[in-house]
């Protein structure tokens, strides 16, 4: 079967949520130091210092002069528009089979895409289960997909690079929203200094301060290391970076970063603000993302490749997506390789890719998953002639996988508990688990096994397992003992799953 190529301009994708990336050495440091009051003050007295010395230097009358860093702020901003507004939302389930749906009232041309738990799928892909419908003034998208499906949003780009992510509750109970006044923001950033930057967004209607919503503010940086690395800022205060929200109607955030930050990050430093609004609802949140390139050097064609996320296990047939991503200043195309070796048009594969002045992305999704497809996958950037190879590569394996919805407690009783674990593998799939807390030690009996056919290729396993309490428990392990906590591991033909399980009560 020959490769599905399409090549369209989709942002990002795999910062959505902003974890499961890493962070470097001075971002720990961010974290964990606890600096006191008196080294916040210092810094902002050298942050005043300098402004008051710009001001005098420059060629400007006293009276603005004294008005210091308040004129920069007052300056007429540039206001960037989200590609679009969310007008209703639905979710049905049928069976095995859900629907999401969501229509939209664009205010410039884009191309709107959807990601299905790691996959990106693009919005009108009939063999993905994609469609779209105009309407009188707006469009609808719709998605047909089969349980379970942990992660499902719809991502509308604008050519300001700004983003806007709808998050569906996957979870949640069946039903539709709809927006008489489908809210519309935009977002802003002035640069007060070397070292001070001011976020804004503005949404109509307007926000209200007494509603669910906030805005967070997070870095891109590479340090130590070839890779770019993502860091949501804390409000908390530090020696490296000082952060203040001012929640209005116009939403604004302040960050003020400190010499030894831009000396270690300065010539990579690509800022992101946020602004989230959440919905209970079908749709969970609707969040905005904008970018901005506030690196102290900026060197021209400068990118770093992005931290990928661990690929869960798969079973054959899956759809298996592999995920590539660069940011900087115009990184090139990305080429996704498997063991060295170019993805060519022999393999099953579905093939996106974006570049814009900040991103390059690149996904390829195996339409089944097989033993073929195993290996080491690589992120590759041809630059001036010089291949660039990521220094993370991502293996994909076939092994069993845990279903963690499923795992549960189905009974506890004052001195057992009776709980189930639910494991997915190929036909003759295992499962042997050993008790791991203090109210035994060696197998717990395992009194009932049930086998569901899946798919061709796979089954579900459910076991269930008694736990019992100890009659005499120490004091200190009281809280623990009450939990029970499994360690088992799952086999089948393709390969071994090693996990641990505690069942919180």
């Amino acid at each position: 079967m020959k490769t599905r190529r399409m090549i369209r301009i989709i942002f990002p994708y795999l910062l959505l949520s902003c974890f499961g990336f890493s962070t470097c050495d001075v971002y720990s440091e961010i974290k964990e130091l606890k600096n006191g009051q008196e080294e916040i003050k210092n810094m902002l007295k050298k942050v005043l210092s300098r402004l008051q010395s710009s001001n005098t230097s420059a060629q400007t009358s006293s009276q603005e002069a004294d008005k210091g860093s308040s004129l920069v702020k007052s300056r007429t901003k540039e206001w960037f528009s989200s590609g679009g507004s969310v007008v209703s939302a639905s979710k049905t389930t049928l069976g095995d089979n859900v629907r999401f749906q969501i229509e939209v009232s664009f205010a410039e041309p884009t191309t709107p895409f959807w990601v299905v738990d790691q996959r990106l799928i693009g919005a009108d892909e009939k063999d993905f289960g994609t469609t779209t419908e105009t309407l009188s003034n707006t469009t609808l998208f719709t998605l047909d997909a089969k349980k379970p499906v942990s992660f499902i949003m719809f991502g509308i780009p604008s050519k300001d690079e700004m983003v806007t992510n709808i998050r569906f509750d996957t979870e949640g109970e069946d039903g539709t929203i709809k927006f008489d006044n489908p809210i519309t923001c935009q977002s802003s950033f002035s640069k007060i200094s070397d070292f001070e930057y001011n976020f804004f967004y503005r949404c109509n209607p307007e926000l209200d301060p007494r509603n669910d919503w906030y805005m967070e503010v997070g870095l891109f940086a590479s340090f130590k290391t070839k890779m770019a690395e993502y860091k949501q800022l804390e409000s908390r205060e530090n020696k490296y970076v000082n952060v203040t929200y001012e929640r209005n109607s116009t939403t604004e955030a302040t960050v003020v970063l400190s010499d030894e930050t831009l000396e270690k990050v300065g010539d990579f430093l690509f800022l992101q603000s946020s602004l989230t609004i959440s919905s209970r609802s079908v749709i969970r949140f609707i969040l905005h993302r904008s970018f901005y390139d506030i690196s102290k050097t900026k060197t021209a064609n400068n990118f770093k490749f992005l931290e990928q996320f661990p690929p869960p296990p798969y079973l054959e047939g899956d759809m298996v997506p592999v995920n590539c991503e660069a940011i900087g200043r115009y990184p090139p195309p990305i080429q996704v390789e498997r063991n060295g070796a170019e993805i060519s048009s022999s393999h099953n594969a579905y093939i996106f890719k974006n570049t814009t002045k900040i991103w390059s992305s690149s996904s390829v999704t195996f339409l089944r998953a097989s033993k073929e497809i195993e290996g080491n996958y690589s992120c590759v950037i041809e630059k001036d002639g010089e291949i660039l190879i990521s220094p993370q590569s991502v293996e994909v394996k076939l092994k069993p996988r845990l279903r963690w919805d499923l795992t549960k407690i189905l009974k506890s009783k004052q001195n057992q508990t009776r709980v189930r674990v639910v494991v997915e593998g190929a036909t003759g799939v295992t499962l042997n688990c050993s008790d791991n807390s203090w109210s035994w030690k060696g197998n717990p009996p395992a009194h009932k096994e049930k086998r569901t056919k899946i798919s061709e290729w796979n089954e579900r396993l459910e076991v269930n397992y008694t736990w019992r309490k100890m009659n005499i428990i120490p004091e200190e392990f009281n809280y623990s003992s009450d939990s029970p906590s499994l360690s088992c591991i799952a086999k089948d033909k393709h390969g071994d799953l090693n996990f641990e399980h505690t069942f919180w009560q």
